[in-house]
């Protein structure tokens, strides 16, 4: 599956690369061209910094397309699925997808938190383009309904109320999302882009994580003034954690008046109450680096549902 035009927030006004060659000139006040002309902000003062001249539009500061369509995206998968149809009140479905998506970001998104990522220099963004956050190479799920068998067919008080009942079960085993280290600083003064740590080339992933300890930050070192950090956007190798979830379903149908029939359901959600950790957190220089602070799933939920059809 290949995506065009996907949507993406876009800076312009960043400087180019070859400026921050200039270091600390970059920061010396100079004569403002627009003193008088903008009447707001840093740009109404007599003296400026010499880095806003030297922007692609000096006379703003940032200058943001918001979720234009200019991104894309790769996803490859190996798709399987076993079925068994209805046969004796028993039906049974698993399917598995290996797969791998790419990206340059996920855009606008409302969901549950991934991996923490970041935009480092627009002027690059082939150095952006990276294992999506939304990636995950494995993705199993199991379900099954099975109508159970006793008293069906049989009528009466005890077939009412001891017949009908069916149960189902849905099992998700998914692979966690790549993690991206960002900086809690950002020393570029590049005017609009931002900035991750130096990585030394080992994985920053542990071997096996703990709460306390989910990435190694001893790989990761911060980068030299008016410089970009070489971290990439994700690392592919470093996931958050799995997910392992069972839910569970009673259902009883009560047939009465010939067209009448009463449905009862019980359905529990995650019944087995494990827990699935959040991603850590993953700003270098930030006290809790590498730490899980939260739970990324919801506990046990019982809920009860009574619908009559007619």
């Amino acid at each position: 599956n290949r995506g065009y035009g996907l949507f993406e927030n876009r800076q312009w006004n960043q400087l180019p690369d070859s400026a921050l060659a200039q270091g600390d000139a970059l920061r010396q006040l100079v004569a403002n061209p627009f003193f008088g002309k903008i009447a707001v902000g840093a740009l109404a003062q007599r003296t400026v910094a010499r880095a806003q001249l030297l922007r692609p539009y000096p006379q703003f500061d940032a200058v943001t397309a918001m979720n234009t369509s200019w991104a894309n995206s790769n996803f490859h998968a190996l798709q399987s699925k076993f079925e068994k149809r209805y046969v004796s009140g028993l039906t049974l479905m698993a399917s598995y997808t290996w797969s791998k998506m790419m990206d340059y970001g996920i855009g606008p998104f409302a969901g549950e938190t991934l991996g923490a990522t970041s935009f480092q220099n627009w002027n690059n963004l082939a150095a952006e383009f990276g294992t999506s956050n939304l990636d995950q190479t494995h993705r199993f799920i199991f379900n099954s309904v099975y109508e159970l068998p006793f008293f069906k067919g049989q009528k009466g008080v005890t077939s009412k109320v001891l017949g009908g009942w069916q149960v189902g079960g849905i099992w998700s085993a998914f692979s966690g999302g790549p993690l991206g280290v960002t900086s809690t600083v950002n020393n570029t003064f590049s005017q609009g882009g931002g900035q991750r740590p130096n990585w030394n080339g080992q994985t920053p992933c542990v071997a096996n994580p703990v709460p306390t300890r989910w990435l190694d930050s001893t790989v990761f070192s911060n980068p030299a003034t008016y410089a970009f950090g070489n971290a990439p956007r994700t690392f592919n190798g470093c996931r958050s954690d799995i997910t392992n979830q069972v839910d569970f379903t009673f259902t009883k149908n009560t047939r009465f008046l010939e067209r009448m029939n009463l449905q009862f359901r019980a359905e529990f959600f995650n019944i087995a109450n494990s827990a699935r950790f959040a991603p850590p957190n993953q700003a270098f220089g930030n006290p809790q680096f590498g730490t899980v602070t939260a739970q990324g799933n919801l506990p046990r939920i019982i809920q009860f549902g009574l619908k009559l059809s007619y």
